[in-house]
């Protein structure tokens, strides 16, 4: 039976890593271990490119820096190559070492998703390995990874990785999802910044990514900052304050094909055609045959709003979605693969914050109330 080792490699001056260290897996079944071809591969193993530094923007740099370590430290080192981009930015970082779990790697042989160990004066800069416990059922990757998701509560590797590394160092720098923002990860707070890149550092995927940087000083989430590339846009305290949570207590139903409210869930590559609330008719989409029950996208949405208030009730939801897109940046909301034409990150509208929207709106048009978040945005 063919066997392949699930592992991504960064070339060009960034991260060469082993994504899914200790996992061999029976690919297809009959021996087809590359896949049908390396593009295939690439999608089913997680194996990206990267292109350039731009992960390393400046306040990056001047963390590694204001750390005062002289070593650079990858747990999931592969090839070495984000040490090139490191050490050729940051004057102060004279050594690096690494570890991974392929031998040919050249690397003393450790499994970092069980244990890291501490190394005195050095910071650790990696891009940790990230597939979630979901993705790895769906690859039939599930097995070879059920002894580190047994170890924790969380459901992606990368945030196993995260405590690992914050448990053998203090200062850490990674390259990860951007869905990391919304993760329930129980060590936020001891975050120095979080830097999105919109400009995507790989060549074949389009996965969106920040940099986060970790000093283990216990703060306030107002004293986390937000960058996008080099500009700083807000703190993790001004993210939190944007979230809306449903009560429920609204009858509602989503993706009913006789629902009349239309709800554009994702941005399209087009900025003049991002989230929106709207009449289903006022969206160009085959509604009949593009709703399923798992739909996500766009949906249909049943809610008992008068036809003479419904015009009032769609522009409160919008008014109210902008607001929250903009006195959040858009990082409240999740990422979705991809930019705008603009080079704006795409953004993605989950159905309970959607579901938080219309009640808000209800209570407004409907209840004659104005929520605090209704009175800031009208």
């Amino acid at each position: 039976m063919g066997h392949t080792i699930f592992r991504r490699e960064f070339v060009s001056g960034a991260a060469a890593l082993a994504v899914m260290p200790n996992v061999i897996a029976d690919i297809d079944g009959d021996g087809r271990a590359v896949l049908d071809g390396e593009a295939r591969k690439k999608k089913t193993l997680g194996q990206f490119f990267t292109k350039g530094s731009c992960w390393l923007q400046p306040q990056v740099a001047d963390f590694i820096r204001n750390s005062k370590c002289h070593i650079a430290y990858d747990p999931f080192s592969g090839r070495g190559s984000l040490f090139a981009s490191v050490t050729n930015a940051v004057s102060s970082i004279m050594d690096t070492t690494g570890l991974d779990i392929d031998p040919s790697q050249g690397w003393p042989v450790n499994d970092s998703l069980i244990k890291i160990p501490h190394k005195s004066g050095a910071i650790i800069i990696t891009n940790p390995p990230y597939i979630s416990k979901y993705s790895a059922s769906r690859k039939r990757l599930a097995d070879g990874l059920k002894k580190y998701f047994d170890l924790t509560e969380y459901d992606d590797v990368y945030l196993i990785a995260l405590e690992r590394m914050l448990e053998a160092q203090k200062n850490v720098v990674a390259i990860i999802p951007e869905t990391f923002i919304n993760s329930p990860f129980k060590k936020k707070n001891l975050l120095n910044s979080i830097t999105i890149l919109e400009e995507n550092p790989f060549t074949d995927t389009e996965t969106p990514v920040v940099v986060v940087c970790f000093d283990s000083c216990r703060k306030p989430f107002s004293k986390i900052r937000i960058f996008k590339g080099s500009e700083y846009t807000c703190t993790l305290q001004d993210v939190e304050d944007c979230r809306l949570v449903p009560e429920n207590s609204v009858r509602m139903k989503f993706n009913d094909l006789d629902g009349w409210l239309g709800v554009r869930c994702v941005d399209s590559t087009n900025p003049s055609d991002m989230l929106r609330f709207d009449f289903k008719e006022n969206i160009d989409y085959n509604w009949e045959k593009g709703i399923k029950v798992s739909s996500r996208l766009l949906t249909l949405v049943s809610v008992d709003v008068p036809h003479n208030k419904r015009q009032a009730f769609v522009d409160t939801c919008n008014a109210i979605l902008n607001d929250v897109r903009e006195r959040s940046h858009d990082v409240m909301l999740s990422p979705f693969k991809g930019n705008m034409k603009n080079g704006v990150r795409r953004r993605r509208l989950d159905f309970q914050t959607c579901r938080a929207i219309i009640e808000q709106a209800y209570e407004r048009i409907i209840a004659g109330k104005k929520s605090n978040m209704v009175q800031q945005t009208l």
